[in-house]
């Protein structure tokens, strides 16, 4: 054992470039020759306009080695900054500077010169703080020996690591993480200085190295949500998908850039919205935020929270934000009779009646009046009333209230009157409200919406961890309304749009707020004469979701930008709507609040401007139903002049009972009289009769004289 050792040591000293002495201090107290000459052509050849030196706990280095590396770069129009991490505080503050390229897209270069066993520490606290971009450029002096096991698992694809290392004296390989697009945890060998630098620009650019992903497999999550993805899952956590627009463009993509994709089922089945308070973050952007998964492709929002936790690609569908009702149901045909005017104008209609027969009257009455003649005008009045209603009723009257020329003038005008513009105008607006019966007004706007959930007991739902959802969170104004309105529900969140349009086909008075093209296609699955699609309410873009620093962004960004140009996402979007069932394809499109600047999509997948209607099953053939309000005005009619047939008989049997008693009244009253004075007769003639007896007896009974 000893000899193998000794033999080791002499081996090591003859022909490695490191000294056996730094090995066995763990401490790095001097640069290698030439060091600085090769350090300041990196720089240039990266090229690199500042260059932080960074110095570990690890590191002795004399006064002069530093002094001839700073002043070279110096030289060379390369900025220093010297920074070491010998204590916490230098530590954090070097952590700091580097955080802040994350904020301002600045690029960062640090040189660490450290022992290979603090190279590993370094690197996996950068990685814990997530100080990863493709701004931030990490140069790693590995000072001896081969790179360890333990620095290649803690490397991520996404930051941007290089190894420098002197095999001899007077020369220095460098090493790269981002050389190979097919391997992970690896350092390819990518350029190497002796005297100058084998190419430059150092590092090879991502836009060629990921151009050929020579057949790599990412690990894709995927969440049944169409039209994007058409997702069956199954019992043993595997996932078949079975289509959808963002799969073919997946497709596209692989077939482009030469690799493969598996998918699998997330845990939280959930797109996720931003990092939360407590530091967590879920759905697939919390998997891709951990550096768990590799991108996520769907209907994924760039939102300002979506930011702080990935990156996103050129967009991929630009649409908006919307919200979901069921239709307007119909309105009472009863009372259709009385809807082709609105009901300001009953007013004035009734008022026009009531003044044309007096209008008229006085038309015919005025020359008498002044004349003062004695002509009925009660009964005048009368026939002019009951002449201008029957012109109003389209009735027949062949009985003039007069034959003069100017009373026949102003009956003319007000029968074209009443016929032509009111009549017909009311006939017309009838016609068509039976002909398409008329319906409720549409909830298209989020101030109605706000109404018909204050008042009208309305609920709005939302798919949870979406972008969506966020709005609502961080909204102010009305959306803050909305949220506060939402606590009062026993349902917030459903797990998908789908399941949300579901419960809105389910019961009436629920609403869902999604994207609009989403919930447009969901609408021509369902029925598209069930539902109503509010106006637009902001813009909303559609991207794929990366992690930060991914280094093929740019070149997913090329491909998509050719794909949207070219219009074939657009068209495999027309697609989609080509797959729906028979039935579906026929339907007319769903009525829309945004009429003059939504342009829908039909069966065949072209574009027309669609008219807000109230029912779009088209117009439907009269039926006795539809007349119930005509029933119901003539029963109401016939009702009124019962009761009028029945109070003239009454007054008519009043006034008979009146003139029979008044007439049984007068001739009792006469034979009374007669009574009377045929009483008052014979008690004048007894008395008259008592008187001349009383006097005869008197005249006898008396003295004589």
């Amino acid at each position: 054992m000893n000899r193998a050792f000794v033999f080791f040591l002499t081996f090591c000293s003859g022909h490695c470039f490191f000294d056996i002495r730094d090995i066995m201090s763990g401490t790095m107290n001097r640069l290698p020759g030439e060091f600085a000459a090769a350090i300041k052509d990196i720089a240039e050849g990266l090229p690199a306009k500042t260059v932080a030196v960074v110095r570990g706990n690890s590191t002795n280095l004399s006064a002069e080695d530093m002094y001839e590396l700073f002043c070279l770069l110096s030289a060379h129009s390369v900025q220093v900054i010297n920074l070491d991490m010998k204590t916490k505080a230098n530590k954090e503050k070097y952590y700091a500077f580097v955080r802040e390229a994350l904020d301002v897209s600045d690029e960062r270069t640090s040189l660490i010169l450290c022992e290979p066993y603090e190279c590993e520490a370094i690197l996996s606290e950068l990685t814990e703080h997530n100080l990863i971009h493709r701004t931030i450029l990490y140069l790693f002096y590995w000072s001896y020996g081969p790179v360890s096991e333990r620095f290649l698992l803690t490397l991520s694809e996404a930051m941007r690591v290089a190894v420098i290392t002197n095999p001899r004296p007077g020369v220095f390989r460098i090493y790269y993480n981002q050389a190979t697009p097919h391997k992970i945890h690896h350092l390819s060998l990518v350029n190497w200085w002796s005297g100058t630098l084998y190419k430059s620009p150092v590092l090879p650019p991502a836009d060629k190295v990921y151009q050929d992903f020579k057949g790599r497999v990412f690990r894709v999550p995927v969440l049944h949500a169409p039209p994007w993805h058409f997702v069956k899952y199954n019992n043993d956590s595997t996932v078949n998908v079975t289509g959808g627009r963002d799969d073919k463009l997946l497709s596209l993509l692989a077939k482009k850039l030469n690799f493969r994709y598996k998918y699998y089922d997330p845990p939280e089945r959930s797109q996720g919205t931003g990092i939360s308070e407590n530091g967590t973050l879920k759905g697939t952007l919390g998997l891709i935020w951990k550096r768990k998964a590799d991108f996520f492709l769907g209907d994924v929002s760039m939102t300002w929270e979506g930011l702080q936790a990935v990156e996103f690609s050129f967009l991929t569908l630009a649409d908006s934000g919307a919200f979901l009702t069921h239709a307007p149901a119909k309105l009472s045909e009863t009372l259709a009779i009385i809807r082709p005017f609105q009901w300001e104008v009953w007013p004035l209609v009734c008022a026009t009646l009531l003044v044309t027969g007096p209008a008229l009257w006085a038309v015919i009455a005025a020359p008498s009046l002044w004349r003062k003649g004695r002509k009925n005008q009660l009964a005048l009045f009368s026939n002019c009333c009951w002449f201008t209603t029957s012109l109003f009723l389209r009735q027949s009257s062949s009985k003039e209230p007069s034959s003069t020329h100017k009373a026949r003038l102003v009956a003319v005008l007000i029968s074209l009157g009443a016929t032509y513009v009111i009549g017909d105008m009311y006939s017309a607006n009838l016609t068509s409200l039976l002909a398409r019966p008329a319906r409720e007004a549409p909830i298209g706007t989020l101030q109605a919406l706000e109404d018909a959930m204050r008042y009208k007991g309305y609920e709005l739902v939302v798919e949870r961890h979406s972008s969506s959802l966020a709005i609502l969170q961080n909204g102010t104004g009305v959306y803050g309304r909305l949220a506060r309105l939402m606590h009062r529900q026993r349902v917030q969140r459903v797990r998908s749009i789908e399941v949300g349009v579901r419960l809105v086909l389910a019961r009436r008075r629920v609403a869902v707020l999604g994207g609009r093209e989403t919930l447009y296609y969901d609408t021509e699955r369902f029925g598209s004469h069930n539902f109503h699609l509010s106006e637009k309410l902001y813009t909303r873009y559609s991207a794929i979701a990366l992690q930060i620093g991914c280094p093929y962004q740019d070149t997913f960004n090329h491909v998509i930008m050719s794909l949207f140009e070219a219009g074939i996402i657009a068209k495999m979007t027309m697609d989609e709507y080509k797959n729906l069932p028979e039935h579906s394809r026929r339907s007319d499109p769903v009525s829309e609040s945004d009429q003059d600047s939504s342009e829908l999509k039909d069966s065949t997948g072209t574009t027309s401007q669609a008219q807000q209607v109230e029912s779009t099953k088209g117009l439907t053939p009269l039926s006795l139903s539809m007349l119930r309000g005509a029933f119901c005005l003539l029963g109401i009619g016939h009702l009124l002049a019962a009761l009028a047939l029945a109070v003239e008989i009454q007054l008519h049997r009043r006034n008979k009972n009146k003139g029979t008693i008044e007439h049984s009244t007068s001739r009792r009253a006469d034979r009374v009289s007669v009574v009377s004075k045929t009483v008052n007769s014979l008690r004048s003639l007894f008395r008259r009769l008592a008187a001349a007896a009383h006097r005869q007896l008197d005249r006898a009974l008396g003295p004589a004289v």
